[in-house]
């Protein structure tokens, strides 16, 4: 497992210069995970990024593990933009950035002389995207929305079920925001090369329902074209860990009591699988057992609902019920046949692909002290992303930032005193968040002295 061997505090004049995204200036005012992940993501790749919150509401993911995970390497500001110098402040942080991310309610900016077209005549090349449940604009922009209620609405909990007759499911942990986030990721910087090419900056709607909406594959044409089930109807594509369409394409139970996935489809896997569990090969003269059907030449895998694939999922589940995951796993592995347990946080955490890609990172939390999570995705050969810094405390960077746009020492302490822009210390956030009383510390003894919890 690699260590990072991170600095708590990073000073805003001096971000290290590092990763494909050096030099890029992101400015992020959005709470929860949507808009703030697009940002965590640069961040890792080098982006300098600096998140704004209100100074009396703070992000609700604030002082949780994920918070610590998701905003490494970033920088934290309060201001408040329904006052005077609030936007003044934010303006200046449009100065700053290349790329702007905000996750309001359509029209908040606007409604408060924050306009796109306001922001592009301060900078004329920013990239802007909005993050949204329901987009900018149409009936629903206004309603407020979370994770679910993009997979709602979106389409993708009609499409998960245990089975066809059960109610739809959702899917943990808040896909709708990460799929969003990367999305968001994905336009940022779209408009910012639009920019840097062409010299002018772009806005971007991004909306959470668009985004689920948007991977439902061949599902939607089919519906929209062939029908789909009315109300109180069973849901064919609701089948649980079996896929919908194809025969051996499932999770399937092994003889310990695990589950595991085997795509025994394609030319190569049919025909070198189809003889380990029982069956004759695709062209070969020999009916498979039991009947006179034939596996035609040049098979590469059949529906569900074909005679030829009934009878093979039938043989895929009656050997893996007889195997161990592990037999399974050499067996089909050998053979080039894709396979995969369901693995557990155990399972994880041993894994030796997981320990040579460095999935499992430990680093230096301002809150929670040493801690493991999630490593660094994007790997690149030459510029390798970084973690470089812990996620910063609340307000962390308010006066070295301020500072840095010329505003004086002395306006910064007005502006605590009125109010205006807010800073939490490790205990503030400790005590603020409940840590110790809801168990988010795992070593509460150590953990709240490390940080002078009383």
């Amino acid at each position: 497992m690699k260590v990072f061997h991170n600095a708590l505090h990073q000073d805003f004049a001096n971000y290290p210069q590092f990763g494909v995204l050096r030099g890029v200036k992101v400015f992020v005012t959005a709470t929860n995970i949507a808009g703030p992940f697009a940002g965590s993501l640069m961040a890792e790749m080098g982006a300098q990024v600096l998140r704004a919150e209100a100074p009396n509401i703070p992000c609700s993911t604030r002082g949780t593990t994920a918070c610590a995970q998701l905003h490494r390497n970033e920088y934290s500001i309060t201001l408040n933009t329904a006052t005077k110098r609030g936007q003044e402040l934010f303006k200046k942080a449009i100065a700053w950035a290349d790329i702007w991310i905000e996750a309001g309610r359509p029209g908040n900016y606007q409604k408060r002389g924050l306009s796109d077209e306001v922001c592009w005549q301060v900078n004329p090349k920013l990239a802007i995207v909005h993050v949204s449940g329901y987009g900018q604009f149409g009936p629903y922009k206004d309603k407020a929305s979370y994770d679910v209620s993009g997979q709602a609405m979106g389409g993708y909990m009609y499409m998960n079920g245990t089975s066809p007759t059960s109610g739809p499911l959702k899917v943990n942990p808040f896909l709708s925001d990460y799929v969003t986030a990367y999305n968001a990721c994905i336009c940022g910087l779209a408009g910012h090369i639009h920019a840097l090419r062409w010299g002018e900056g772009d806005s971007a709607d991004v909306a959470q329902y668009d985004n689920m909406f948007r991977l439902l594959d061949l599902y939607p044409s089919v519906w929209f074209n062939k029908g789909y089930p009315g109300e109180g109807q069973p849901v064919p594509e609701r089948t649980g860990n079996k896929h919908d369409m194809s025969a051996c394409f499932s999770f399937y139970d092994t003889k310990d009591g695990n589950a595991m996935f085997v795509g025994m489809v394609g030319v190569g896997p049919t025909m070198r699988g189809f003889p380990l569990i029982g069956l004759p090969a695709p062209g070969e003269d020999k009916c498979i057992p039991g009947t006179d059907l034939k596996v035609p030449a040049g098979s590469t895998g059949f529906p569900n609902f074909d005679p030829v694939g009934i009878a093979a999922e039938h043989a895929l589940e009656k050997f893996c019920a007889e195997h161990t995951a592990d037999e399974l796993e050499e067996l089909f592995e050998a053979n080039g046949i894709p396979c995969q347990r369901a693995y557990t946080p155990a399972d994880i955490e041993k894994d030796p692909q997981y320990e040579a890609r460095e999935n499992i990172v430990e680093w230096e939390d301002q809150v929670f002290g040493p801690m493991k999570g999630i490593g660094i995705t994007n790997r690149f050969t030459k510029n390798p992303s970084d973690i470089v810094a812990a996620a910063p405390l609340f307000g962390e960077h308010n006066r070295e930032v301020f500072a840095s746009w010329g505003v004086s020492d002395e306006e910064i302490d007005d502006m605590y005193a009125k109010g205006e822009i807010a800073t939490w210390t490790a205990a503030d956030t400790a005590r603020n968040k409940r840590l110790k009383e809801w168990g988010y510390f795992w070593d509460p003894e150590r953990q709240c002295e490390r940080i002078g919890l009383k």
